[in-house]
Formats: C-alpha cells, sequence, structure tokens
C-alpha cells in the first residue's frame, strides 16, 4: 500500500497539469491578408493573400494551437471556438509546419 501511495504521489504534479502546448517558433504575427473568425465552437481563417501562409492560433491564455498551412483563396478551421479550453484567440501568429 505504501508503494501506491508513494507512486501516487510522484506521479500528482504530472496529473494536476493541464495540456501544455507547444511554443511558437516565432512570435511575428500573421499577415494582414490573413482573416481570422472565431465563433463559440471553432475559429477559421480565410487566406486572402496570394502566397500560402502557416498560420497557428496564440490563445489569450498564452497557448498556441496546431501549425495549419493554408493555400491562397482557402477557408479553414485551425482551432476550438471560444468555449473551448483556452477561451477567446489573442492572434494568429506565422508558423513553420513540422
Amino acid at each position: 500500500m505504501a508503494a501506491v501511495c508513494s507512486l501516487a504521489a510522484a506521479l500528482s504534479p504530472f496529473a494536476a497539469a493541464g495540456p501544455v502546448s507547444a511554443a511558437p517558433l516565432t512570435s511575428e504575427p500573421a499577415p494582414a491578408c490573413v482573416a481570422l473568425y472565431e465563433s463559440w465552437r471553432y475559429t477559421n481563417v480565410a487566406n486572402d493573400c496570394s502566397d500560402t501562409v502557416s498560420v497557428m492560433v496564440v490563445y489569450q491564455d498564452g497557448a498556441t494551437g496546431l501549425c495549419h498551412t493554408v493555400p491562397p483563396g482557402a477557408f479553414t478551421t485551425v482551432g476550438e471556438g471560444y468555449l473551448g479550453q483556452h477561451g477567446h484567440t489573442d492572434h494568429l501568429a506565422v508558423c513553420r509546419p513540422s
């Protein structure tokens, strides 16, 4: 029993921690030709640029979303909406796809 309690105590800091998003590879904001649309359920972007861009959502709590490559003229979902775990978006940042 003591071994189980010790194991539980050792793992408890990890269990209490929430999901961690990777830090942005760049802090450069997305170009103005990439429009952000946020709803309660999804965060979407429209790429009105002449080139393909890779962007990620940066939330107000500092968490970041995945890097999405968006071709010119595309409209796509890039993150959760404001009722999700991280709340409202702060901005879009340029990223490098992995």
